[in-house]
């Protein structure tokens, strides 16, 4: 479905409007076939798992009131299983933008930050410096997991980094080769600050932000060629072009600082 809908954008994109919408009917077939199959009314799917939620919400098979439902339950599940992750190479690397593509943040914080196995911050607290291929290649007396799966440098189970760039530095590109870019950090887990660069085509982009007691504080580094749009957490939209933008907003309540662990800068 996602490929024959990127086709029909293509397409689309390409001056081939017959294509387009043929393609687009095809992808739109595919999807309501998926929903009446496997998606119920109230939003829950005959996989009861963290990954089929996750796809499901982030490919946008499912949509309006069913994908609000669906993303309850994945936020339940996660809380039902102690925040600790329950999924794997499909679904690691979209279940924190499934949390947040419907409304639950917070819970998606509370997963980065579980420090129990299976988490991120297990592996820290382990010493790697790499991403494993799962979760335990290493136990928690420091013996390698006898597996056969031991590999100690997977991307997958890191792809996680990808939502923390976009979301918690808040640093995502709207154009190819970062021409233009969205800065709209969302702030939770008890973080006091983050930061994010990325080396595009024209230059350095760098996005840093910290609390202050209430104050939100923003600062916004473009090179020359890039523009974007910023939003504040209190709703503020400003634009931007290169060079520095410093902007502040007042939080609603003040965040707690406890939790931050090693992603506190």
């Amino acid at each position: 479905m996602h490929s024959t809908r990127t086709l029909a954008e293509t397409a689309a994109r390409i001056g081939s409007p017959r294509d387009a919408e043929h393609y687009a009917a095809i992808a739109e077939e595919a999807r309501l076939a998926f929903v009446a199959e496997y998606v119920r009314d109230d939003g829950s799917m005959t996989s009861d798992a963290q990954t089929a939620y996750a796809l499901a919400i982030v490919f946008d098979l499912i949509r309006g009131e069913q994908a609000q439902l669906a993303g309850s339950r994945l936020a339940q599940l996660v809380r039902d299983g102690g925040n600790r992750i329950a999924t794997g190479f499909a679904g690691t690397p979209v279940i924190t933008d499934a949390l947040t593509m419907t409304g639950h943040i917070d819970t998606a914080y509370d997963l980065l930050l579980e420090r129990g196995c299976p988490s991120w911050l297990y592996t820290v607290d382990q010493g790697a410096t790499t991403i494993w291929e799962r979760w335990d290649s290493m136990l928690p007396d420091g013996t390698v997991n006898p597996g056969e799966m031991t590999s100690f440098n997977h991307y997958a189970l890191g792809a996680v980094a990808d939502w923390m760039h976009r979301d918690i530095a808040g640093l995502a590109p709207t154009a190819p080769g970062y021409r233009t870019v969205r800065v709209r950090p969302t702030p939770g887990g008890g973080l006091t600050s983050a930061s994010a660069e990325h080396e595009s085509p024209y230059g350095r982009i760098a996005v840093a932000w910290r609390i202050v007691e209430t104050r939100f504080e923003l600062e916004v580094t473009l090179p020359t060629g890039v523009s974007g749009h910023v939003e504040l957490p209190d709703g503020t939209s400003l634009a931007v072009a290169s060079g520095t933008l410093i902007a502040t907003c007042e939080l609603l309540a003040p965040p707690g600082a406890v939790g931050a662990g090693p992603l506190h800068r």
